[in-house]
């Protein structure tokens, strides 16, 4: 009888675990503490909330398109000067995003140290995202056409978790840096709710396309005048 590796263990129970305890938290906060986030602290610059927006975007569509369109993309992948492009606008959305989220844990540090409560575990998530990002630009620097790794590797993994059937053999067999940047993700994605976070503060799309707007209205009142 074969004992399966912790390793292989983690990958196979971790995901789903994390998808319960984020649903769990996210129930007792809307459902006991009223959705309460806590003091509310200082904005960040309208650079850095679009920061925040481009490079969640770029990330997302990124990691889901590969993911729900396998095809499509290795035929992307196909061609290397695709890939280099695919592999830099990655790049940019992960710094942008990284940017983005020091943005926030600095605003929050801020505010810990002026005396407002509550800010320690918001700040840990933040530190955690923060993290998170930083080993996805590691892993686009160090290891060269890392999109067709997870276009590969990684993304039939998540969807074998998406269909209740977790084949964890490729993924245990990857860099130990593919498995961290993993592992952080779903310890991120288990800890969110916990911290009290709005969602504003990591997609904060309501703010810029608030600026939007106002520009647009100070730009219309221009040309009227």
């Amino acid at each position: 009888m074969n004992t399966p590796s912790i390793s292989s263990a983690a990958f196979t129970y971790l995901p789903y675990l994390a998808v319960f305890g984020f649903l769990g938290a996210w129930m007792y906060r809307i459902g006991i503490l009223r959705n309460n986030h806590g003091p509310r602290v200082g904005g960040i610059s309208a650079a850095s909330e679009g920061a925040l927006v481009v490079g969640f975007v770029t990330i997302f569509l990124g990691h889901v398109a590969t993911t729900l369109a396998p095809g499509a993309m290795r035929a992307l992948l196909a061609d290397i000067e695709r890939v280099a492009v695919i592999e830099s606008a990655g790049l940019v959305g992960a710094l942008l995003f990284s940017w983005g989220i020091f943005a926030r844990l600095r605003q929050r540090w801020l505010a810990m140290r002026a005396g407002v409560p509550e800010q320690e575990p918001r700040i840990m998530i933040l530190a955690l995202a923060l993290i998170t990002s930083f080993s996805g630009v590691f892993l686009t620097i160090s290891f060269r056409w890392i999109t067709a790794w997870y276009a590969y590797i990684s993304a039939p993994y998540v969807r074998s978790l998406i269909v209740l059937e977790p084949q964890t053999a490729s993924m245990v067999a990857s860099p130990m840096a593919v498995k961290l940047h993993a592992l952080l993700f779903i310890m991120l994605l288990a800890a969110w709710p916990m911290a009290g976070l709005p969602w504003e503060e990591l997609f904060p799309f309501k703010g810029v396309s608030k600026r939007i707007a106002e520009a647009a209205l100070a730009a219309e009142s221009e040309n009227h005048k």
